[in-house]
């Protein structure tokens, strides 16, 4: 019974992030006895082998067994506090909480070329102060989404004529937000055109691979609404959205006039061979809009949520996501450098310990001085 109680308290008291290193612990005694063994049948090797041992004995200086046996349960003792360390010994912090989310967003932004419009000039900070298409939904994703959720996951893919793992899932705000800031651009996802099925697609099996099982599984897509993807592939994408039970959220990017694209709004590799103010094919200037029909469309057929952004306010994350859960969890001190620091002060007594040692009556070894 005292017994149970011992072990109960010691579970209440520790836990092991790699419990399974202890099974190492078994092999301890095992190599206590292989190194009094050792020791001992070497030193009578050494004494032997150098000729007569009744000569020998009067010439090598005596080691007391206890030294022998006191030096190998040190050096076992040293081995099992390095044992205990790497299975990772924690206890539960009282003091500490940390806020742990259930919702695993995966936001799908269109970065092809007609996300370089300037709808929003004038109305958004630096360093989005250029008012593209782009600029807000890049502004959106930082300040409303991975500033709203905070300690949910979130991921990233950009599309164009394909789709790009721009940021896996993850809980780290702040390397997204780098991303968000200097890596999101038009024209960096590879391809021509908005295949915006293969976007879909992509965010699946990144939601696949990273999410977090049983969590709530949220796309927010930013777009104006040009797609070239097939309408049986958005079929398939509408189907898997349905299946998977995943919350879509519609962000309709732009205005519903048409406008030209400015050249000075686009990357340099797609200035080339533009030689006027806007950009063109064939000699002809391209304007694009907001194509809200198609956006409206998806929406309705996943029974999502749409919101049409005229300025920066028009759309709250909040709003549109009711049930952004944060749980707190006790935070768990991690207590291995304990044990590291007693294997080493245990390696250290192991290797300054005396050749002789006055424990009780001393029984000298073979070999040893009279």
């Amino acid at each position: 019974m005292e017994t149970n109680k011992f072990v109960s308290l010691v579970e209440t008291l520790l836990h092991f992030q790699n419990p399974i290193v202890l099974w190492l612990l078994l092999v301890l005694p095992f190599f206590c006895a292989a190194g009094l063994w050792l020791a001992f049948s070497r030193r009578r090797h050494m004494v032997d082998s150098y000729g007569d041992p009744g000569l020998i004995e009067r010439f090598v200086e005596p080691v007391s067994r206890w030294r022998l046996v006191l030096k190998s349960l040190v050096f076992a003792l040293c081995l099992a506090c390095l044992i205990i360390a790497l299975a990772r010994p924690t206890r539960d912090s009282g003091k500490v909480e940390f806020p742990v989310g259930s919702m695993n967003v995966m936001t799908i932004v269109d970065v092809s070329r007609s996300m370089a419009v300037p709808d929003y000039k004038g109305q958004l900070p630096e360093p989005f102060a250029a008012g593209r298409r782009l600029d807000m939904a890049r502004h959106l994703l930082i300040e409303e989404v991975a500033g709203t959720i905070g300690f949910n996951q979130i991921g990233i893919v950009t599309f164009a004529g394909e789709a790009f793992p721009q940021a896996f899932v993850t809980d780290d705000m702040y390397p997204l937000k780098w991303v968000v800031t200097r890596a999101v651009n038009v024209g960096l996802a590879p391809g021509e055109g908005s295949q915006m099925a293969k976007a879909f697609n992509l965010a699946f099996r990144m939601l696949d691979l990273d999410a977090k099982p049983g969590g709530r599984n949220v796309i927010v897509l930013f777009s104006d609404g040009g797609n070239d993807s097939p309408d049986a592939d958005m079929q398939l994408v509408i189907r898997e959205l349905k299946a998977r039970k995943i919350d879509l959220i519609v962000v309709g990017i732009g205005k519903t006039s048409q406008s030209p694209i400015p050249v000075e709004m686009l990357e340099p590799g797609d200035r080339r061979g533009q030689n006027g103010k806007y950009y063109q094919v064939d000699g002809e200037i391209v304007t694009t809009r907001l194509e809200e029909n198609n956006l409206l469309l998806l929406k309705n057929r996943v029974g999502g949520r749409y919101v049409r952004v005229e300025k920066a306010s028009d759309f709250k994350m909040t709003d549109m996501v009711s049930r952004a859960h944060v749980t707190y969890k006790p935070g768990q001190q991690e207590l291995f450098q304990w044990f590291l620091g007693g294997a080493f002060i245990l390696l250290v007594i192991g290797l300054v310990l005396p050749h002789q040692l006055a424990l009780g009556k001393s029984t000298p070894l073979k070999g040893d001085r009279s």
